[in-house]
């Protein structure tokens, strides 16, 4: 699914949705770029056949320390 690029615009909408109202306009600039280069990435990925078994398991234990 290829997606059009946003716009400045849609950029300061999209962060003054998630309380983003503070960003300069170089900031909002900065945002723009990596948005659209994030999007681009992602397209470009092959995940039509991928399947939830493919998703990588992220696995954290703790370290019990001795056996008691």
């Amino acid at each position: 699914m290829q997606e059009d690029d946003l716009t400045l615009d849609d950029v300061r909408k999209l962060a003054a949705e998630i309380g983003m109202t503070r960003l300069t306009g170089e900031h909002l600039e900065q945002l723009l770029r990596a948005t659209n280069a994030a999007r681009k990435r992602r397209a470009s990925l092959p995940t039509g056949e991928l399947t939830p078994a493919d998703e990588p398991a992220q696995v954290f234990a703790l370290d019990a320390g001795p056996s008691r």
